[in-house]
């Protein structure tokens, strides 16, 4: 059975979220792709479920932007590019944002994340990223299987 860490949602602030890319709507942001990706732009929706995560993604060859249709708020789970999830250690380098519905984020290249998460029954968000981000961009971080640690937030 795995173990739980918890990680404490804090306010989506542009200094706070720096080290993870930008807040749309209040840094210049920085939309990128690498080699022959290009950009897609599509709406993903999500139901509410538990703010837990046994595994958490990156992508090295397009950022990937995320605001949040009829202002609804989300929780974003996030680890800098530098996290390794080698040992449990590592798992102090998470951390996780409330975002309120007012602004978006964009999340930098090599950036861990995990969400969004609604915080209501469903949401729906714009999301840019890039189109073969799915079938050629996508390495995972099994923290469950590799650490036996879930990672759960606490509002």
């Amino acid at each position: 059975m795995a173990t739980s860490f918890t990680v404490h949602a804090e306010p989506l602030t542009a200094e706070a979220f720096r080290p993870f890319g930008q807040v749309i709507g209040l840094d210049d942001v920085r939309i990128e792709l690498r080699g022959d990706e290009e950009f897609h732009l599509d709406i993903i929706s999500y139901d509410r479920k538990p703010i837990r995560a046994s595994v958490l993604n990156r992508h090295h060859n397009a950022t990937q932007a995320l605001v949040a249709l009829d202002a609804k708020p989300t929780v974003i789970i996030v680890a800098p590019p530098e996290a390794d999830f080698s040992s449990a250690e590592q798992l102090a380098t998470l951390r996780a944002f409330v975002c309120d519905g007012s602004l978006g984020i964009n999340i930098g290249l090599g950036t861990w994340h995990a969400g969004p998460f609604p915080l209501g029954p469903h949401v729906d968000l714009v999301n840019v990223q890039g189109r073969q981000v799915m079938e050629n961009d996508v390495e995972e971080a099994h923290v469950e299987r590799d650490l036996g640690v879930v990672v759960d937030v606490a509002l």
